[in-house]
């Protein structure tokens, strides 16, 4: 969703466009205190306290305008010729897309992609507030481990190291296409 409308924002013209993209930037600086509780009450309204749908729901909603700003960057460094060539000898937008922008933008992509992940991966307070037990994050099962006996440290901490670990191998395994997104652009 987020290179679709990163590709919209960085190559067509429509009414709006900067104010538009400046209200998806803006929505990333409003606190998520001020924001919890009118999603508390839409999905106690609708019925979706405590389901994986409202997580999935917030965790977009967190994710969606720093990808969309994150990729238009490297959207707007892939050439607009190449496109036109393609679309020239017959190729449809969505071909373009597919097989000429992607790509290319593949490893500001990827880089996205990582950030959202670990920005959801860890995110805690809507978890917290939005799932009571069917739906719990991993960041909220450590809360499990405060027991009437006390805090129990050492789960906690073997917890902590278990949540980091796919970050950890995601970021191992995308080392290269990172790198490659740093620098992309600096050497002409």
């Amino acid at each position: 969703m987020a290179t679709m409308a990163a590709y919209a924002f960085s190559r067509f013209d429509f009414r709006f466009k900067r104010t538009i993209f400046l209200i998806v930037i803006a929505s990333q600086f409003i606190p998520a205190a001020v924001i919890v509780l009118p999603y508390f009450l839409m999905f106690k309204q609708f019925g979706l306290l405590d389901t994986r749908t409202a997580l999935v729901l917030v965790n977009m909603s967190i994710v969606l305008p720093y990808a969309v700003w994150m990729m238009k960057g490297f959207i707007d460094a892939v050439p607009l010729e190449i496109e036109e060539s393609a679309m020239v000898d017959g190729a449809h937008r969505a071909r373009v897309i597919w097989e000429i922008v992607v790509p290319a933008a593949l490893p500001g992509i990827i880089t996205a992609a990582v950030f959202s992940f670990t920005l959801t991966w860890n995110e805690f307070l809507f978890a917290l507030i939005i799932s009571k037990q069917d739906a719990l994050t991993l960041p909220i099962g450590l809360i499990g481990f405060r027991t009437e006996r006390g805090d129990l440290w050492e789960l906690m901490a073997a917890g902590g190291i278990l949540i980091t670990a796919p970050m950890f191998i995601i970021s191992l395994l995308v080392q290269k296409q990172f790198i490659q997104s740093l620098t992309a652009g600096s050497v002409r």
